[in-house]
């Protein structure tokens, strides 16, 4: 009992999720935001400075990379052009989507108030599932927080280790190249304080639109997972029952079912073009990041800061993928579920042909699609084995 009234007060979507909607607030994202002057000004102010930095890199690209045929440095630039292209497109998404967005959040928080009267048993599937979730936030608040401290510290790190060295000079947080107008004086302390402010708020930025937006999608399909469990312990023992209590749960579980295509339609239409992209991204800043890591390590630079780059890009790829095949694999338990009942000891034909349409319905699994197909494990092999090419690619190419 103890227990049971712990998972009562722990069922609020805010208090479960306030890694990701505090970092929602900071980057502008949240869906409840109104989209006024006060808005349009944080948005132009945060995005412009962060099109400003993507701009310089480009320039080092062009300027510098290229003309020198220094393609692992350009690799390593290109990474972060990479990063503002899929922060703005996570931007956009969640701006376009919006309303939609807003409902789904609405629709898991009043689901949660239902689910306080529940049994004990259905309370804690949705509460394990929820837990799911806020564990997902936290693992990209720790993995966005330690790319950002890798750069620090290797800022710090080298600066101490020049002094040491008799060379003393001060490592910006991420070394680049600027324009000559401001290269000549990158040493002033004003300028280099701006400048390594602007740097770190590039990442800060991107870390804040990482833990905001990609943990939503997961969250809304470990919910899914959770209304399906339910499903599943409501159709688990169906026909021990008399007529009346097997035909009533039987359109229980029809309007749950039924519920339940219409959340996961709504998921999709919100993520089917933002995975799209991500996957494919994936399949591009994997092979770029690994191939710039082998080559500066050839060269005997160590850059420990591009592990991060190196996980993330598995991580935006995986999670999407993973938690769709758990929604894909809950769903095919609910059919085997469903299929194994005893429905064989009934002969009431309209019982049986409800079970009938509902197993027909199931052979097509509740799934996320992206706009080719469907987002599962099968679907995360195909990117890595593009990625591998991509890498294989390069490898030929530079020797």
């Amino acid at each position: 009992m103890i227990y049971y009234r712990k998972s009562k007060m722990e069922l609020n979507f805010d208090k479960i999720f306030r890694i990701a909607i505090i970092s929602q607030k900071f980057s502008g994202t949240y869906p409840y935001t109104k989209r006024d002057k006060k808005w349009a000004t944080h948005f132009i102010l945060m995005h412009g400075e962060l099109t400003i930095i993507c701009m310089l890199f480009i320039y080092n690209i062009i300027e510098f990379d290229l003309k020198a045929a220094d393609y692992s440095q350009m690799c390593r630039n290109m990474c972060l052009p990479f990063l503002y292209m899929v922060i703005t497109l996570l931007y956009i998404n969640m701006l376009y989507y919006q309303s939609k967005l807003k409902m789904l959040i609405e629709t898991v928080k009043a689901e949660y108030e239902i689910a306080k009267t529940m049994s004990e048993e259905e309370q804690n599937v949705i509460l394990e599932y929820a837990k799911k979730g806020r564990w997902l936030c936290r693992a990209w608040a720790i993995l966005t927080t330690c790319g950002m401290a890798q750069f620090f510290l290797k800022s710090i790190v080298c600066t101490i280790y020049s002094a040491i060295q008799g060379n003393f000079r001060i490592v910006q947080y991420y070394e680049v190249i600027y324009p000559e107008v401001i290269e000549r004086h990158r040493n002033n302390p004003v300028i280099f304080i701006t400048l390594y402010f602007c740097t770190f708020f590039y990442s800060l930025y991107t870390s804040a639109l990482y833990t905001s937006v990609l943990p939503l999608g997961p969250i809304f399909l470990l919910h899914g997972c959770a209304k399906l469990e339910i499903v599943r312990l409501n159709i688990k023992n169906l026909f021990d029952n008399d007529d009346y209590v097997v035909q009533e749960r039987l359109k229980k579980t029809v309007l749950q079912m039924q519920d339940i295509y219409c959340y996961s339609h709504e998921i999709n239409e919100c993520f089917q073009i933002l995975y799209e992209f991500l996957l494919k991204a994936t399949s591009l800043v994997l092979p770029i990041t690994i191939f710039a890591v082998i080559q500066a390590l050839g060269r005997g630079q160590f850059i420990p800061e591009f592990f991060a780059f190196i996980f993330g890009a598995f991580m935006v790829g995986t999670t999407p993928c993973y938690y769709s095949n758990m929604l894909m694999e809950k769903s095919e338990d609910v059919r085997m579920t469903l299929y194994s009942c005893g429905w064989e000891t009934r002969f009431d034909l309209n019982t049986r042909k409800c079970i009938i349409l509902m197993l027909c319905r199931a052979l097509r699994p509740v799934s996320i699609r992206t706009i080719f197909r469907s987002v599962s494990l099968t679907t995360l092999t195909d990117v890595f084995q593009q990625a591998y090419a991509l890498f294989n690619l390069l490898n030929a190419v530079w020797n």
